[in-house]
């Protein structure tokens, strides 16, 4: 989760900067090949060993930790900010994201919700905690917060998305859904997130305008994985069988594990009655996991159609073992009568 940050580094170069005077231009150039290795966490560094108990350059490197994967780093900092002074909006944000990505959730929940006790306005805070509610599924929450945002800032392309969410896993209602995400989409054309899930959810209703939206979707991420499976999968369900081997074998190619693109073109064979090639994707979907019992019943079904009866018994029988409750794996061996 990444936030807004001022800029106190400008500070240290601007101190840096004005040193200079007559005669002093080899010091410059030492001073700027000294600069030029200088990350900012150590600019923020040298602002803080000259202002030790300023809490918000400690926040603001807790937040630069946070987003270089140093937990433990950016845990003291904000720590340390947050005794300092628990009562500054950034300290209350960045407390909030470090907390968060350490799955220490109450006390992110309590940091933003400071945070907008003290500043109803802030937007930032509010988007937190409705991610935040969201991921927590305490949707009614996440609700109430996106709706303040969105009377005061009807442009907020994330909150739109978000309500979408909601309203999707809230109420069920899938056509308002697609309209708070296709609002967002209509603020930011190039929304990933929202062309995916525009994408997918069309794929579900069974609309052909679902192709469009992943194409796009695709056009932004074209390395993808689950974006090729996603387009692969609404080619296969409006009929484009060749576009869909198209993609699900560009998924394979970027994930040689990928059960599900196997599984859904040996199906496509089936549906095309190319047996054989049926089986070898199955097969394919097996060695990709092993525990999958529904590539095995499709490996035992064109065995079956092939004529290998013994196979077919047996792949339906492992499917069963690996799922004793598959119903069509059951149905297939009381036809072959073995069960």
């Amino acid at each position: 989760m990444r936030s807004i940050r001022a800029n106190p580094i400008l500070l240290l170069m601007f101190v840096l900067w004005s040193c200079s005077g007559p005669g002093s231009e080899n010091t410059n150039r030492e001073v700027e090949q000294t600069d030029s290795h200088k990350t900012p966490i150590d600019s923020l560094t040298a602002l803080i060993e000259s202002e030790p108990n300023n809490a918000i350059y400690l926040a603001e490197r807790a937040s630069l930790y946070l987003d270089n994967r140093n937990y433990k780093e950016a845990l003291e900092d904000i720590d340390k900010a947050w005794l300092l002074d628990s009562n500054h909006i950034r300290v209350q944000l960045i407390r909030g994201d470090v907390y968060y990505v350490l799955n220490r959730t109450r006390a992110s929940r309590d940091s933003w919700q400071r945070c907008v006790e003290q500043d109803p306005d802030n937007e930032t805070c509010r988007m937190r905690l409705a991610e935040l509610y969201l991921a927590v599924k305490d949707l009614e929450a996440a609700l109430e917060h996106l709706k303040v945002i969105l009377e005061k800032n009807k442009t907020n392309a994330n909150a739109h998305f978000m309500m979408g969410v909601v309203i999707r896993d809230l109420y069920g209602d899938t056509d308002r859904a697609l309209l708070s995400i296709q609002r967002a989409l209509e603020i930011r054309e190039d929304y990933l997130d929202a062309l995916d899930m525009m994408g997918v959810l069309l794929t579900a209703k069974g609309d052909p305008l679902a192709i469009k939206y992943l194409q796009n979707a695709l056009s932004y991420a074209p390395d993808r994985h689950d974006l090729l499976y996603k387009l692969g999968y609404a080619y296969m369900r409006f009929g484009k069988f060749n576009d869909a081997m198209d993609m699900f074998t560009k998924a394979t190619i970027i994930n040689p594990n990928d059960e599900q693109s196997y599984f859904n073109m040996g199906y496509i064979h089936v549906e095309t009655k190319n047996y054989q090639i049926a089986r070898d994707y199955f097969d394919k979907a097996i060695k990709a996991n092993p525990s999958s019992f529904k590539a095995y019943y499709g490996r035992g079904y064109t065995n079956e159609l092939l004529g290998n009866v013994k196979g077919a018994i047996e792949d339906y029988t492992h499917a069963l073992t690996l799922n004793p409750d598959y119903e069509p794996a059951s149905e297939s061996l009381k036809r072959l009568g073995r069960y």
